[in-house]
């Protein structure tokens, strides 16, 4: 039995699946992320999350489905971007890594070196304190010799690999989202160096590249397999069900609303567009391209609109879906005006609101929310040509009925743990045992 494990490292779990070279899941783990949190600030120390990720991994070979006479083949490892291990000249860890929601980031000084448009038309995102570049300048000031001890920061998934026995490489999806890297010249960025030093692996890689073989700092069972970074989260997610091609959007809908587009390079000035908009854009997985990611807050805002209506159960949840999906149309009065991390605003609360029109008005301005990002992509790239709907939220009844008003007929897929798969297929073309798709392809598994 020949076998694939793909590793995503997110933000509340590390999962994992070993997956067969036919796309037969056979074996499945799971552990906590172990952060340390205190108020809005969290970290880890870098050696107890590969530790963690590593012993994840080799958790899968305890299903009973997996051979006793199993190899690993491949390993491929994706998860979240701005977090990120500082190592130092030996390539250990000499500061923990901060989650990349942590509000400690200092962008003060990104802002005093160069202007704000120029750092989005560079780095393709925002600046705030989530890049890694903002990151390490905390941790220069928070620790005691960490600016002169650090050579190398790799993202986290980059870590991961590396700590299993692999070279120091960046993939240029996670990369693209440090602040470190110039994306449309595709080269480190010199602001960042004055600000940090050269922080960038020597290697930039896409996903699926081989970065090395798992040695002796992996448990025994995994030594050997050929090694990856799979890339960011979302858009692995995505491969593996496979929409990351060109003219497909992806609209993922947890807890965050994730749209993703793939698409070939832009110039600068359409990067500015994007990134004020809120709308990040880096290197994809899919070599060559770009890749779009828009986060909206709408699972979040779901979630407070549960709550406020005392919907505690998921049963109770979908009654109430299915009711308001019934209605012949919305409330007058009730909407919702504004959403953020800290809550959403809500007005037109009167005696004859329901719970069916409250949800029915909720799910129809969230989704108008959407509209606007959407059409704006579609202005900026032209229209895509397929959407595909995941995610928990897309079973909802009315934010069925609301994207199929919103996007017309879409795709569904059930695909469970779509980015630890996403990273098993990768860890397959490392190793050479499958074949990398084109911009327009599904992956194809033997």
């Amino acid at each position: 039995m020949e076998l694939l494990i793909g590793v995503d490292v997110g933000t509340t779990r590390i999962k994992a699946l070993a997956v067969t070279l036919h796309g037969e899941v056979v074996g499945e783990a799971a552990a906590t992320t172990p952060w340390r949190h205190d108020g809005a600030c969290a970290d880890v120390d870098a050696r107890l999350l590969a530790d963690t990720a590593m012993r994840v991994a080799d958790a899968t070979l305890d299903d009973p489905r997996v051979s006793a006479a199993a190899v690993v083949r491949g390993i491929g490892v994706t998860g979240i971007a701005e977090a990120g291990a500082l190592l130092d000249a030996a390539g250990e860890p000499c500061a923990p890594i901060m989650a990349w929601y942590d509000p400690r980031g200092l962008d003060g000084p990104i802002r005093e070196r160069v202007g704000r448009e120029e750092f989005w038309r560079s780095c393709g995102i925002r600046l705030n304190s989530k890049p890694s570049l903002a990151k390490v300048l905390y941790l220069y000031d928070a620790i005691p010799g960490a600016r002169e001890r650090s050579a190398r920061h790799l993202g986290v998934a980059d870590w991961v690999v590396h700590a299993l026995g692999g070279e120091e490489v960046a993939e240029r999806s996670l990369v693209s989202r440090s602040g470190l890297y110039d994306v449309l010249a595709d080269d480190r960025w010199e602001p960042a160096i004055d600000l940090v030093g050269n922080l960038v692996a020597p290697r930039i890689i896409w996903a699926g590249e081989h970065a090395g073989t798992a040695g002796d700092s992996a448990p025994p069972r995994l030594r050997g397999a050929a090694l990856t970074v799979a890339g960011l989260d979302h858009e692995a997610a995505s491969f593996a069900m496979g929409a990351m091609r060109t003219g497909v959007l992806t609209d993922s809908l947890g807890t965050a609303e994730a749209l993703l587009r793939l698409f070939p390079p832009v110039d600068a000035d359409t990067v500015e567009r994007f990134v004020a908009r809120d709308i990040g854009m880096g290197w994809g997985i899919v070599p060559g391209y770009l890749c779009l990611v828009a986060g909206l807050l709408t699972g979040l805002s779901l979630e407070r609109m549960s709550a406020l209506l005392g919907l505690t159960d998921r049963e109770a949840r979908l009654q109430v879906a299915r009711e308001a999906a019934a209605l012949p149309h919305r409330d007058a009065d009730f909407t919702i005006s504004a959403v953020s991390h800290e809550g959403l605003t809500v007005s037109g609360v009167t005696e004859t609101l329901t719970a069916p029109l409250a949800w029915r008005n909720a799910v129809e301005d969230l989704t108008d929310m959407s509209t606007d990002i959407i059409d704006f992509i579609n202005g900026e790239l032209g229209p895509h040509n397929e959407a595909m709907v995941t995610g928990g939220w897309s079973h909802d009844p009315m934010v069925a009925l609301a994207k199929h008003r919103q996007l017309g007929d879409y795709t569904t897929s059930d695909v469970a743990e779509a980015a630890s798969l996403g990273a098993a297929f990768f860890a397959g073309i490392a190793a050479g045992l499958l074949d990398r798709p084109g911009p327009q392809e599904r992956p194809a598994w033997h």
